[in-house]
């Protein structure tokens, strides 16, 4: 997504000087602005792909923890039932 904004940020550059040198036709700057615009909609749709991934990355996180809590409860009593139950086999 950062290389996406870095070519966002330097086409328009590269628009903004063609402008102040007066060497851009009205059809380059058209052109520059299509690119750029697009740049920005592609950096959004990547942004929104990066915070929906940071959302599931996060529920998935909770799920872990959730499980491990489960799995100690069921780790201790597997070892207090081998308590009460240790020696009365024969």
């Amino acid at each position: 997504m950062q290389n996406l904004i870095t070519k966002s940020v330097s086409i328009a550059v590269v628009g903004g000087a063609l402008l102040l040198g007066g060497c851009a036709s009205e059809e380059d700057v058209h052109r520059a602005q299509a690119t750029a615009d697009q740049a920005l909609e592609a950096a959004h749709g990547a942004q929104a792909a990066a915070d929906h991934a940071q959302q599931t990355a996060d529920q998935d996180r909770a799920d872990i923890n959730a499980l491990s809590g489960r799995v100690t409860t069921i780790e201790q009593e597997m070892d207090a039932y081998k308590a009460r139950h240790h020696g009365q086999r024969g």
